[in-house]
């Protein structure tokens, strides 16, 4: 019964599409929106804001991390959201499915585009379908996390036409955190992606920007980098947290490397080290009861990591990882607040380490030899840093570093000034005001868009 319902409401979606019933749909779409309200409840939104406060519609919002639960704890906006199914519900009445993210060989910017016939009828449509949906509920600005998504690309670009300003910010950064990167990422921003059509990007790093203003992606007086909001709260429990006299077990954070770098490292070499890495942890955990072992791969391939890679690395051990109570692995827990109640973080190629490594804890980066080549030296983030952390060469050395952090995990006066400073060059401000200059910023831009109307 629910699939043949889901199959009916999917025509009667498509027939209203098709026929072009714009003041329908958004009053659809109007009664989809909520309001999401500063204690992380979501309500129905009415058709104006209270206290003159400025509107903020946000696009693909599971995508975000943290960083807009943060602007919307500051009451300072009402902020609303379109669940991301409803939005590419839209899009894909005129693009194909498949067409998601937008890629070299689908850049609309290129002559040879694929689909110029589908984004002419989509814009027209969103153009008549957006404008009546703003009449219904104010909408001061749109805000979203990606430049590769079409869905938001797309809605943004008319949204801006409109008068509706659209604000991108960034979830991806560390664009500068290897030679590697930073080239690959001015590359895509270069061949892979259209133009910016918004009104503003906010970016994490000052590092960031050049990607953007290079590659010919946006002007330069339409971004800025403000670091992130989510650090703000994270910080300021750093500090509370150091005042803190908390008796509690050992705990050991391992972030895996994920199965996506195969696509920057080498695979004949990548696998062997993944494998002796995943297969230490869960040896280390079997041999010292008294300690958990977090392993935190990231939320969305977790499952994947568990099946190829965990299993992988444990195949032919007889070990059933079950059966260690004090292994735990988890995608879903906040790795803020796995930090402030941890001793040690091991990891390779994520931001986390900075993260770890401002707040005084031991950060343990193991690059080992067999791994190390030329080709992967330009690879790994912040090598340039190195001396800022424990580099264990091999597992033996590994083992040694965790056991001698677990009884001397001071940090250095010297080596923690230069974590900051390394920390407010790729991540964030110290001060822990970010929050605050995203809110100055997005009211700025609604600010200038309504003075052009006037």
């Amino acid at each position: 019964m629910k699939i043949l319902l889901r199959k009916i409401f999917r025509l009667l979606f498509r027939i209203i599409v098709r026929n072009r019933w714009h003041s329908k749909l958004a009053f659809v779409y109007s009664l989809i929106i909520k309001e999401w309200s500063s204690d992380g409840a979501t309500i129905r939104p009415s058709k104006h804001a209270k206290n003159n406060k400025y509107t903020i519609l946000i696009l693909s919002s599971k995508a975000f991390r943290k960083d807009i639960e943060c602007i919307v704890a500051t009451n300072e906006f009402r902020v609303l959201r379109l669940p991301d199914h409803w939005q590419s519900r839209l899009i894909f009445q005129f693009y194909p499915e498949v067409f998601q993210k937008y890629w070299v060989d689908v850049n609309p910017d290129y002559p040879d585009f694929k689909y110029k016939k589908e984004r002419k009828e989509l814009r027209e449509f969103l153009q008549i379908f957006l404008n009546k949906l703003y009449k219904r509920i104010r909408i001061n600005c749109v805000i979203s996390p990606h430049p590769r998504y079409v869905a938001d690309m797309d809605w943004g670009a008319v949204s801006t036409k409109l008068g509706v300003p659209h604000i991108l910010i960034t979830r991806d950064s560390q664009f500068a955190s290897s030679p590697y990167l930073l080239n690959q990422m001015k590359q895509q921003f270069r061949n892979g992606f259209p133009r910016f059509e918004g009104e503003y990007i906010i970016v994490q790093s000052e590092l960031d920007k050049p990607v953007y203003i290079d590659s010919g992606y946006v002007k330069p007086e339409k971004i800025s980098s403000l670091g992130r909001p989510r650090m703000d709260d994270f910080l300021r429990k750093a500090k509370e947290n150091g005042s803190v006299t908390e008796k509690r077990r050992k705990k050991i954070v391992f972030l895996p490397v994920r199965s996506k770098e195969k696509g920057i490292f080498e695979e004949s070499k990548l696998l062997p080290y993944m494998n002796e890495l995943h297969l230490f942890f869960v040896q280390f955990a079997i041999r010292h009861p008294e300690i958990d072992i977090v392993m935190k791969p990231k939320p969305k391939g977790l499952h994947r990591w568990e099946e190829e890679d965990l299993n992988e690395a444990i195949k032919g051990s007889n070990i059933d990882i079950k059966r260690i109570p004090n292994l735990i692995i988890r995608g879903d827990i906040d790795i803020h607040s796995l930090f402030l109640k941890s001793d040690i973080v091991c990891g390779l190629n994520t931001s986390a380490l900075l993260e770890a490594a401002v707040i005084g804890l031991p950060v343990i980066i193991p690059y080992f030899k067999d791994f190390q080549n030329t080709k992967h030296d330009e690879r790994v983030y912040y090598s340039d840093y190195y001396d800022l952390f424990d580099i264990a060469k091999d597992v033996n050395e590994l083992e040694s570093i965790v056991t001698y952090r677990l009884h001397n995990p001071a940090i250095d006066e010297e080596i923690m000034e230069r974590r900051i400073a390394l920390f407010e060059k790729f991540v964030s401000n110290l001060k822990g005001d970010a929050t605050e200059k995203y809110v100055a910023l997005i009211k700025s831009v609604v600010d200038e868009e309504s003075k052009r109307e006037c």
